[in-house]
C-alpha cells in the first residue's frame, strides 16, 4: 500500500508540475497576445480555456488510449479524438456566447462575429487551439510508457537470469554430490580412517553450497578455499593413483566470481584424468588486475566425448554465458593425450 500511495503521489506531483507550467505560459502569452510584452495575465476566459484543455487532456489519456488506441482500434481512437476537440471547441464557444460576449466588450482571442452563435469556423478555431497541449501530453505519454517497457523487460530479463542461474546451480549441486559420495563410499569400504576427514570436509563444502552458493557473487577467496576443500576430497580418494598440481596466485581481496563457476573445470579433470591405474592433473589459477585465467590440463588415454563430460561442462559454458556475456574467453582442447580447459574471465 505504500509503495502504491508513494507511486500515486509521485504522479499527482507530475500532473500539478505540468500544469502550472501551462498556466505560466498561457498566462505570458496572454500578455504578449495582448500587450506586446511579456507580462503575465489570466483573464477569465484564460482561466476556463485551461479547464477544457484539462478536460480534452484527460478523456484522451484515461479513456480513449486505454480503450481505443491501446487496443489497436486506430479509426474508432482518431474519430472519438476528433469528437472531443470538437467537444471543446463548441463548450469554449458556449461560454463566449453565454458568459463573455454578455459581459460586454472584452479583447482578447475569442473576438470575432458576435451576432451568429454556429460560426464552425470559430468552433473549429477553438478546438485547434487545444492540439498543442494534447499533443505535448500525448509524446509525454508515449515517453513514460516507452520507458515503463524497457524497465519491466529488464526487470523480465533479469528474473530469467536469475531463474536460469538457479536451474543451472541445482543442477550442479546432485552432480556434484553424487561424486562425492562415490568417493566416500570407496574409502568406507577400505575402511580408511580418512573417511572422518572426508566427510568434515564435504560438511563445509555443503554449508558452502547451501548459504553462501545462492548469492549472485561470492567472494573468490572463498571460492577457491571452496575449490581446495573438493581437491583435498578427490586426493583423499585417489591417493597415491594422482599426481596433482595445484598453485594459484594473485591477490583476491576484494574480487567476486559467480558462485561454483570454477568447480565443474576441476571436476571433469578428475572425472577422466584418473585411469584405472593413475593419472595427472595440474591446475594453475592466475589472477592479474581485472582478469582470472584458469588452464586445467589432465591426461587422459580414450577421447573425451561430449556426452562423457555429463552436466558439468554444457552446464558451466550456459552459466558463463549468462554472468559473463562477451566477458571471457574459453578454449577445450584434446591433443597428445592431454584435455585441457584454458577459461580467462574478466571481472
Amino acid at each position: 500500500m505504500d509503495f502504491l500511495r508513494n507511486n500515486y503521489s509521485k504522479t499527482a506531483a507530475v500532473h500539478v508540475a505540468f500544469w502550472l507550467v501551462f498556466i505560466f505560459y498561457s498566462g505570458l502569452d496572454d500578455g504578449y497576445y495582448h500587450h506586446d510584452n511579456w507580462s503575465f495575465g489570466l483573464d477569465p476566459d484564460d482561466i476556463c480555456d485551461i479547464l477544457i484543455a484539462m478536460f480534452v487532456v484527460y478523456v484522451n489519456l484515461y479513456i480513449l488510449i486505454p480503450f481505443f488506441y491501446a487496443k489497436q482500434k486506430h479509426f474508432l481512437y482518431f474519430t472519438a479524438l476528433l469528437l472531443v476537440l470538437i467537444a471543446g471547441g463548441l463548450i469554449s464557444r458556449f461560454l463566449w456566447w453565454h458568459i463573455w460576449l454578455p459581459m460586454g466588450p472584452i479583447t482578447y482571442r475569442h473576438s470575432g462575429d458576435g451576432t451568429h452563435y454556429w460560426i464552425w469556423v470559430r468552433i473549429i478555431s477553438d478546438a485547434s487551439s487545444y492540439f498543442p497541449v494534447l499533443a505535448v501530453t500525448v509524446l509525454i505519454k508515449m515517453m513514460v510508457d516507452a520507458n515503463a517497457r524497457e524497465k519491466k523487460l529488464r526487470e523480465t530479463e533479469k528474473e530469467k537470469f536469475i531463474a536460469e542461474m538457479s536451474l543451472l546451480k541445482a543442477q550442479i549441486n546432485p552432480h556434484f554430490l553424487f561424486n562425492t559420495l562415490n568417493s566416500l563410499y570407496s574409502l568406507t569400504l577400505a575402511r580408511s580412517e580418512k573417511s572422518a576427514e572426508m566427510v568434515l570436509r564435504l560438511s563445509d563444502l555443503m554449508r558452502y553450497m547451501l548459504y553462501e552458493a545462492s548469492a549472485n557473487t561470492v567472494s573468490l577467496t572463498d571460492e577457491i578455499a571452496y575449490l581446495e576443500n573438493y581437491i583435498s576430497i578427490e586426493q583423499m580418494r585417489f591417493a597415491d593413483r594422482l599426481d596433482l598440481s595445484f598453485q594459484y596466485s594473485g591477490d583476491t581481496s576484494g574480487k567476486s566470481i559467480s558462485p561454483l563457476l570454477l568447480l565443474p573445470f576441476i571436476e571433469n579433470a578428475f572425472k577422466h584424468g584418473i585411469q584405472e591405474s593413475s593419472g595427472w592433473i595440474t591446475i594453475d589459477l592466475r589472477l592479474d588486475s581485472n582478469f582470472l585465467t584458469l588452464k586445467v590440463e589432465n591426461s587422459y588415454s580414450l577421447p573425451v566425448k561430449e556426452k562423457e563430460t555429463g552436466l558439468g561442462l554444457a552446464n558451466v559454458k550456459k552459466r558463463i554465458e549468462l554472468a559473463y556475456p562477451g566477458q571471457y574467453e574459453l578454449s577445450i582442447t584434446q591433443k597428445a593425450n592431454i584435455y585441457s580447459v584454458d577459461l580467462k574471465l574478466q571481472f
